[in-house]
């Protein structure tokens, strides 16, 4: 049936998809489930407790660094499934497909750890200056977002054409506004993780870029002048087109003495 062939074409274009994406994939079910377990096995409370041990807060990286910078990513705080799964399909599963796994692995892995060593050292200056409390320092900070933000910030160089800037525009305001209306750590790390990801260039070199006007020059009618206006140029300095070779010829005189006609 023609329904049953589209759905089949559809489950078939989203399996190819996926399969091109393995570690975005991947990673995106370890957050499925390590969201449904704090959900069934934990109470609030409890829950609360737990990730705080999985933070990269500044107690948990001077007392287990290595441990808190991969656990922090494989967990979050709130139920934002369908958010990250819209975020990883159309940044890091692009990504991924455009520069390799190992690479894009490299890139988020740089924007997470980065990304939260600066916002971790602005809470580390604040709670030193006393403009934050000390109990700053077991705060919750979980959730992939700084790895994503990083390759959001990276694909910044696959955009060519006309839709770059609209791209960078949403990109600037997405990480600039929080900036302005909450000013906490987590922004300061979204913006740090774009600024890693868009020093990422060399892990995009020998990758096409993606010719966002292409398409539109294919669909766009051409304007070709119609076969009357196309006539040749005059001489030069003339502002008439040439004349017309078969009107500029001279009247050919009759053969013979005898005019044609009456």
């Amino acid at each position: 049936m023609p329904r049953q062939d589209s759905t089949r074409r559809a489950l078939g274009a989203v399996r190819d998809w996926m399969v091109s994406a393995p570690g975005t994939y991947l990673w995106l079910l370890i957050l499925y489930v390590t969201t449904a377990d704090q959900y069934i096995r934990l109470t609030a409370d409890e829950r609360i407790a737990f990730l705080r041990g999985q933070s990269t807060n500044l107690h948990n990286l001077d007392t287990a660094p290595l441990r808190v910078l991969v656990t922090s990513a494989a967990w979050d705080q709130g139920l934002h499934l369908f958010k990250f799964t819209v975020m990883f399909t159309v940044l890091c599963a692009v990504a991924e497909r455009w520069i390799g796994t190992r690479r894009w692995l490299a890139v988020a892995a740089l924007g997470h750890v980065g990304a939260t060593c600066i916002s971790q050292a602005i809470v580390l200056a604040q709670v030193h200056a006393g403009t934050a409390a000390p109990s700053a320092r077991f705060q919750l900070d979980v959730g992939p977002s700084y790895g994503y933000m990083a390759v959001a910030g990276l694909l910044c160089h696959r955009i060519a054409g006309p839709w770059l800037w609209p791209y960078l525009a949403g990109l600037a305001l997405y990480v600039g506004l929080p900036m302005f209306v909450h000013r906490d750590f987590t922004a300061t790390g979204h913006l740090s993780a774009v600024l890693i990801g868009l020093c990422c260039l060399p892990f995009t070199r020998s990758r096409p870029k993606w010719d966002s006007g292409a398409w539109w020059r294919t669909v766009r009618p051409r304007s070709v002048p119609p076969e009357s206006a196309r006539q040749p140029a005059g001489p030069a300095g003339s502002p008439f087109p040439a004349a017309d070779p078969v009107e500029a010829a001279p009247a050919s005189k009759p053969s013979g003495g005898f005019p044609h006609g009456r």
